[in-house]
C-alpha cells in the first residue's frame, strides 16, 4: 500500500475502544504517540539522551507524545514529504514542566528557553513539535544547524548559511505553515500549531 494512502487509512481509522467494545474517536486534546501515525517519522528525542545541549538526559522516556489534534496535522506533512522522498526527524515534542524547569535551570535564558515560571510553555501544551528532515534512507537532509544550536546560524533570517541548508529550510518552514504551525524565529526547527487544545495526558 502506498505510504499516501497507508496514511489516509490512519486519519479514517483513529478510535479509543473501551472494554464494551464501543468505539469513540480520539480527542484532538489527546496526548498520543507521534510513532504509532507516522511510521516514518524518524524519532530522536534528544532530551531523552544526554546528546543535548546540557549534556545531560532530561527525559525519563524515550517516547515523542503530541496532542492529536497535531499529529493529524503532522501526518498531512509527511504526506507532501513522502512524494519528494524525505522523512520528518523528531527532535523534541510534549515536554513535561518538571522537564522545562530542569532546563530552565540549565540555560535561564528566555532566547532560547522558556521560563516556566512565567507559563505555561509551547512544548508543555503538546502541540509544539521540533523538527529536522531526512531522506527515505535516513541520510540527514542540509539544514541551517544542528539541534539547540544558540548562534545566529538557528535563527529565520536564514543567513550565512550554505544555500542548499536555506533552500531546505525555506521549504520545511512553507509546508508547515501550509499546513497550519507557525515557527519561531530564533529556532528553525521549531514549530507550534496554530490551534491549541485540551490537552489530556494519559
Amino acid at each position: 500500500m502506498p505510504k499516501a494512502a497507508a496514511n489516509d487509512t490512519k486519519l479514517k481509522n483513529m478510535y479509543n475502544t473501551k472494554n464494551d467494545n464501543t468505539k469513540l474517536p480520539v480527542p484532538d486534546g489527546q496526548l498520543v504517540r507521534i510513532s504509532d501515525y507516522i511510521p516514518q517519522a524518524v524519532i530522536d528525542l534528544r532530551y531523552a539522551t544526554e546528546n543535548n545541549f546540557t549534556g545531560k538526559r532530561i527525559y525519563s522516556s524515550s517516547e515523542a507524545l503530541l496532542c492529536f489534534g497535531t499529529v493529524k496535522k503532522l501526518i498531512k506533512v509527511q504526506q507532501e514529504l513522502d512524494a519528494m522522498g524525505l522523512r520528518i526527524v523528531v527532535w523534541d515534542a510534549y515536554r513535561p514542566m518538571e522537564a522545562q524547569f530542569r532546563l530552565w535551570e540549565v540555560c535561564p535564558d528566555p532566547t532560547f528557553v522558556a521560563d516556566p515560571r512565567r507559563e505555561i510553555t509551547a512544548h508543555a501544551r503538546g502541540n509544539t513539535v521540533d523538527i529536522s528532515l531526512t531522506g527515505a534512507d535516513g541520510t540527514p537532509v542540509e539544514m541551517p544547524s544542528e539541534f539547540d544550536d544558540f548562534s545566529s546560524r538557528a535563527d529565520r533570517s536564514y543567513t550565512n548559511i550554505p544555500e542548499k541548508a536555506r533552500e531546505n529550510a525555506l521549504m520545511l518552514e512553507k509546508l508547515m505553515e501550509k499546513i497550519g504551525f507557525t515557527g519561531y524565529f530564533n529556532e528553525w526547527w521549531h514549530y507550534s500549531d496554530n490551534e491549541e487544545y485540551d490537552i489530556i495526558v494519559r
